[in-house]
């Protein structure tokens, strides 16, 4: 019961006294008297005024700060879709024989592209963990500039990140999308306030990034599509707590930035099917372009009024 009690008080922002003393624990056993059936509500009741305790916590927090947190999600993304990448060039994926002879083995080639590409996003994550500024902007501007060289090859040709869009049918902005999320994770490497953090978060960061890539290749056909309803949460919890929050403002304006281009290519790409029910109608394209621009404002006024109060 005292290890029930104790775990609800994790809910308490890190510096509460809640949370480093046993005071409350103490009085929470006293009230619950031995029963369970009074400790559940109890636990129940420490786990929301810890919640709320941290929104109030979370009002100290600068803008910035947003910022780190954002280019922490994305350099563990940008290394996921690396290994993915690295791994699809290794062991491709059986190909789709329902798409004809489409599906050729030549896309998956591992060149020096695709290492220098993993050795830049691993730098990116070294240096955000390590609190070096100069490792992980480098890095940042070294994966811009390789994912950039691929964006202008596949203009006229097929690029590395086609290993993601070969089968694909919809999936989070990776592949010929992955220029925005590229750009946004260097702006934000620049902007974030980094500090030193202990080594043990490295092997958390890989482990992160690899957990990312089995699961892509498990949901074959939808390359990291997963990832899109995090994204969708974020951005409903930015929307209704991102006075509060603006942490959370921040990583969903950025993530809105990253996933736009991909929203706006599968809008707009053809489609042979019923056009009342296409994906490019103009009444669908109408709708999505309404709640996007919904979704981006309201964060961006949240924080707004954060910078003018």
């Amino acid at each position: 019961m005292r290890d029930l009690l104790s775990v609800a008080c994790r809910a308490f922002p890190r510096d509460y006294r809640a949370r480093q003393s046993g005071e409350l624990v103490d009085t929470a056993l006293l009230a619950v008297n031995g029963s369970w059936w009074r400790a559940l509500p109890e636990a129940l009741s420490l786990v929301v005024a810890g919640t709320w305790q941290r929104l109030r916590a979370e009002r100290d927090r600068s803008f910035r700060d947003g910022v780190a947190l954002l280019a922490g999600v994305l350099a563990i993304v940008n290394l996921a879709v690396a290994l993915a990448g690295v791994a699809a060039c290794v062991h491709p994926p059986p190909p789709e024989f329902s798409v004809g002879l489409n599906a050729l083995p030549q896309v998956y080639v591992l060149d020096w592209w695709w290492i220098a590409f993993a050795g830049a996003a691993a730098g990116i994550v070294v240096g955000l963990v390590l609190g070096d500024r100069r490792l992980a902007l480098g890095a940042a501007l070294a994966n811009l500039g390789l994912v950039a060289y691929d964006a202008i090859a596949f203009a006229v040709g097929a690029g590395h990140f086609e290993v993601f869009f070969w089968l694909q049918t919809s999936g989070f902005p990776v592949g010929r999308y992955w220029l925005a999320g590229a750009v946004v994770l260097a702006a934000a490497t620049a902007a974030a306030p980094l500090r030193r953090h202990s080594p043990s978060w490295l092997p958390l960061a890989l482990v992160a990034a690899l957990v990312l890539v089995v699961l892509a290749r498990e949901t074959r056909g939808s390359s990291f599509v997963f990832l899109a309803w995090p994204l969708a949460v974020t951005v409903l919890l930015a929307i209704a707590f991102g006075a509060l929050v603006p942490r959370l403002a921040v990583v969903a304006v950025g993530g809105l930035l990253v996933a736009a281009p991909s929203v706006v290519g599968y809008l707009t790409r053809p489609d042979s099917t019923t056009p009342y029910y296409s994906h490019n109608h103009p009444f669908v394209i109408g709708a999505v372009a309404v709640a996007l621009a919904f979704s981006l404002v309201v964060p961006l006024a949240h924080l707004a009024r954060r910078r003018l109060t």
